[in-house]
């Protein structure tokens, strides 16, 4: 015996510190198999333009009605950015919700993961 702890008892505390490894290591499998397929999309608010983002943010998808034609062009540009703006954050709520439902938004992990979805105005 060290300390006072027994062999039994410090064979115990590995095999919780086993169990707990690979129950976040589950975790963090369940969670990439939750972003992995993730969209978001959203529409501007006078409805002329429609973009889908990828998991990274990355655009996928823009639909733009007949109708921005006959809008100034840099009103249309303002209008996709605003739009793609308005799917990231829809993206990050998409994975605030996996990550509290997998690891968790107030362990370190899910932190780290929830700050590289953050708005790039909130970011600090």
């Amino acid at each position: 015996m060290f300390d006072g702890v027994s062999w039994d008892e410090a064979d115990r505390t590995i095999d919780d510190w086993q169990a707990g490894f690979e129950r976040r290591a589950e975790q963090a499998r369940e969670l990439a198999g939750r972003i992995e397929g993730l969209t978001a999309s959203a529409r501007s608010q006078d409805r002329l333009i429609e973009v889908t983002i990828g998991r990274s943010g990355e655009l996928t998808d823009l639909r733009l009605d007949d109708e921005t034609r006959r809008q100034p062009a840099a009103r249309t540009a303002r209008e996709i950015l605003a739009t793609i703006a308005a799917a990231r954050v829809v993206l990050a709520e998409k994975v605030q919700e996996a990550v509290a439902g997998t690891i968790g938004v107030e362990s370190e992990a899910g932190k780290a993961v929830l700050k590289g979805y953050q708005a790039e105005g909130d970011q600090a």
